[in-house]
């Protein structure tokens, strides 16, 4: 299920890499942008919801059983760089996933955009 810290963790990896990819396949900045701590959209830079090519939906999740995200917006630029206010970033971006008792981050890696979990 997705109810738990680290399937919700592994979920926001999947969200981040594919929204790097849509950023490279599109040629254009996309944003992963964290809604007040328990929700995320990927907007571009309109700030508009995009529609995920996969599902045709707006690409936006909620999370499940009170977890909650903290961290920052990022964006990704046409070749798949994170960056923040159209700068690359000097550092790696750390989220963090809490819920109950348990904690996840998910790490984006400057430069690359790398995306790892840690449970």
């Amino acid at each position: 299920s997705d109810t738990t810290v680290g399937a919700q963790a592994d979920r926001r990896a999947r969200d981040l890499r594919h929204a790097q990819s849509m950023a490279m396949t599109q040629g254009r900045t996309l944003t992963v942008d964290i809604q007040p701590a328990t929700a995320y959209r990927v907007i571009d830079g309109s700030s508009m919801t995009v529609t995920d090519p996969a599902t045709q939906q707006p690409f936006q999740v909620t999370l499940d059983n009170n977890v909650t995200l903290g961290g920052t917006d990022t964006g990704f630029d046409s070749l798949g760089r994170p960056v923040s206010a159209g700068a690359l970033l000097p550092a790696a971006r750390v989220f963090t996933l809490s819920g109950s008792s348990t904690t996840a981050t998910v790490t984006v890696s400057a430069v690359t955009g790398f995306v790892s979990v840690m449970p």
